[in-house]
């Protein structure tokens, strides 16, 4: 198994750095795809409220325009969503290559992983292999700190990373989903009301507009939340064993391979969180991650 020093060579390695930079691109294509669903949820139905209650432009039956709309957005939001989700379980199948790999964890060949050979790896990193920024960004993606253990207890420690990351950034997810939506009926709403309001046009104009935002919303934040509990689960699991684990000694790998099977099914559950809200957090919670683990394990001696 595995101990912190030879985590620490085997991250780097062009190969595996190869994992992260195509992992992480199959998830921003996914993201991308996920910008244009939010782009007809959002925007759209206020530029159609704009047109139709604003501007000159004589349209007959014009609520079986926002009628119409609904229906299309719905069923496309149902078909991206397949891709979306066939990207997302790619992605995850890399990354969990990549701890196999890396971490020296026993494989499950029970898991629902898609093969994942060198021509998909290859495929998805050519173009980011060339940036150096983004080659930064994935190097030394497991803290440095885990060089002071000589056992495989730093798997562990980089499983707790793992999760440390998505915990606190999912938390702030669903706030921004709810201002979202909030602020995408109020606009419709407000529209409507400056323009010959009536129950009618309330209901054809600002809650057919709003039911594809409001299902993606209610989508979002009910997979969200079990995945938070999910992982705060998993960094329970993590911290017991770690308060029981002796630095001297290595763990049982088949614990070890129970929390990543975990890890792996979050992976596939999470929903996608906007780069933007990851670059905006990235700097503060790797240095709250590298300090927490250094002083854990300082604790733990």
């Amino acid at each position: 198994m595995n101990n912190g020093n030879q985590i620490l060579t085997a991250q780097n390695l062009d190969i595996n750095i190869d994992k992260l930079l195509a992992q992480r691109r199959l998830y921003s294509n996914a993201k991308i795809l996920q910008y244009f669903l939010l782009l007809m949820t959002i925007l759209v139905p206020i530029f159609l409220s704009i047109i139709t209650n604003f501007t000159a432009l004589i349209i007959n039956e014009k609520g079986w325009i926002y009628v119409t709309y609904s229906i299309i957005v719905l069923i496309f939001e149902k078909m991206v969503e397949s891709i979306i989700d066939r990207h997302k379980k790619i992605a995850a199948s890399i990354q969990e290559k990549f701890d196999i790999d890396v971490l020296g964890v026993i494989e499950n060949e029970t898991l629902n992983l898609v093969p994942i050979d060198f021509d998909i790896i290859r495929s998805n990193s050519i173009k980011d292999k060339l940036d150096p920024h983004k080659v930064l960004k994935v190097t030394n993606w497991y803290s440095t700190k885990i060089g002071l253990l000589q056992t495989n207890v730093a798997i562990l420690f980089c499983q707790r990373m793992n999760i440390c990351y998505d915990f606190s950034i999912k938390r702030k997810y669903n706030n921004y989903l709810v201002v979202i939506s909030i602020l995408t009926f109020s606009c419709l709403l407000v529209f409507s009301l400056l323009n010959n309001f009536s129950m009618q046009k309330f209901i054809v104009e600002v809650i057919f507009p709003s039911l594809p935002i409001f299902v993606f919303t209610y989508k979002e934040i009910s997979t969200n939340l079990e995945s938070i509990d999910n992982l705060q689960k998993l960094k329970e699991i993590i911290e017991k064993e770690l308060d029981q684990a002796d630095l001297q000694n290595d763990i049982d790998i088949e614990k070890i391979r129970r929390i990543q099977d975990r890890i792996y099914n979050n992976r596939i559950l999470s929903p996608l969180i906007p780069n933007f809200i990851y670059n905006i957090l990235w700097t503060r919670l790797e240095d709250e991650m590298n300090y927490s683990v250094e002083n854990r394990i300082i604790e733990l001696q």
